[in-house]
């Protein structure tokens, strides 16, 4: 019992400091982040560009359905901007808002546009993000 008490004391005095350094650089890290970091998170490997759905939460209403629509990758997409990640990502970053394929809120991804006749253009960038709308 008292072997172990010593190897426990000596791994603390001698792990603790790396530990701690550790826990601060991390912190550190992580207050450095800005509100917009902190807010995507994981989905800043995983979307094109972290507007999209910003502009998203405040263009489509909580009780609103929305779909996701991703196209060929552009140059410059990680290669985690797949429509399953980016889909998944959305579908818990947008709640309450729920997905659904015939839904009127339509975020595009390097989409093909004509394939939603009828919608209108809601926001766009310069990449080939856009959040599209059918109908009223």
């Amino acid at each position: 019992m008292g072997f172990c008490l010593v190897v426990i004391a000596v791994a603390a005095v001698v792990l603790y400091p790396q530990a701690f350094s550790d826990a601060n650089r991390t912190a550190r890290a992580n207050a450095a982040l800005d509100l917009l970091d902190r807010e995507i998170a994981g989905g800043n490997s995983v979307l094109p560009d972290q507007s999209i759905a910003i502009e998203a939460r405040g263009h489509i209403p909580a009780d609103a359905t929305f779909a996701v629509d991703v196209g060929d990758p552009r140059d410059g997409w990680s290669e985690l901007a797949t429509p399953d990640a980016i889909g998944t990502f959305l579908h818990s970053f947008l709640l309450p808002r729920r997905e659904d394929p015939d839904a009127s809120w339509i975020l595009c991804f390097a989409c093909d546009r004509a394939a939603h006749e009828g919608a209108e253009t809601v926001w766009e960038d310069d990449e080939g993000l856009s959040i599209l709308r059918r109908g009223p």
